[in-house]
């Protein structure tokens, strides 16, 4: 049981690839403001609860990608787990002259910890979660301040789940699809909100939704 909630912790740091955020198609600034991005975000799941920052880099259109680094903090143990991640991605409009843009792209991210005391034996744990995807979006003006970035996205996940302690190891993998879906709140050129809801569908896991929130903003030029 416990190794079943290290495996769905480890989705949790798939799922916090997605606070990486960098786009229009992503509910996230474009780069039209600058051509760095920096952020912050948290992501709260059954039994886990993420947090890190963020820095992107890219053009409006193109290629983008970042990293990012994070804290994971586990229901029922002591210590917390470290989480780094880079994602890459190509920004481009959905069809010629539309209002949407889908951007293709993937992550990869690494999870390290925490350790457990289980009947007096240290045991470590580790995680690897590969994305592989699309997300589309785009920007709906409110009024002159503020505007709407509801966007979507589908990806296929990969997770490997490595535990030893004692002498010995053990590891198990799931693949999953991941399916997101929010809408970023630009509250100016240089600064966004960022509600979003992250699900595994069809994953084997404990941890298969997970709810976000970050903060987005574009360094001035």
């Amino acid at each position: 049981m416990k190794f079943r909630m290290f495996a769905g912790a480890a989705v949790s740091v798939a799922l916090l690839a997605s606070t990486a955020a960098a786009q229009v198609c992503q509910g996230d600034l474009s780069f039209r403001s600058g051509s760095t991005h920096v952020g912050g975000a948290i992501g709260i799941s059954d039994h886990t609860t993420t947090y890190g920052g963020a820095m992107t880099f890219g053009h409006t259109t193109g290629v983008y990608g970042g990293g990012s680094l994070g804290l994971a903090n586990y229901d029922g143990y002591n210590g917390t787990g470290f989480v780094l991640g880079g994602g890459i991605g190509y920004a481009m409009p959905l069809a010629d002259r539309s209002a949407w843009q889908i951007c293709p792209g993937g992550s990869l991210n690494l999870g390290f910890g925490p350790s457990a005391d289980v009947g007096g034996t240290t045991i470590h744990t580790s995680q690897q979660a590969l994305t592989l995807g699309a997300s589309v979006g785009r920007a709906l003006p409110l009024n002159r301040s503020v505007t709407l970035l509801p966007f979507g996205s589908a990806a296929l996940g990969h997770t490997t789940v490595h535990v030893s302690g004692g002498g010995a190891s053990g590891s198990a993998s799931d693949t999953y699809l991941l399916l997101g879906f929010g809408a970023g709140i630009q509250l100016s050129p240089s600064v966004v909100l960022r509600p979003a809801l992250n699900l595994a569908a069809g994953a084997d896991i404990i941890d298969d939704t997970v709810f976000s929130f970050a903060v987005s903003f574009a360094l001035p030029r």
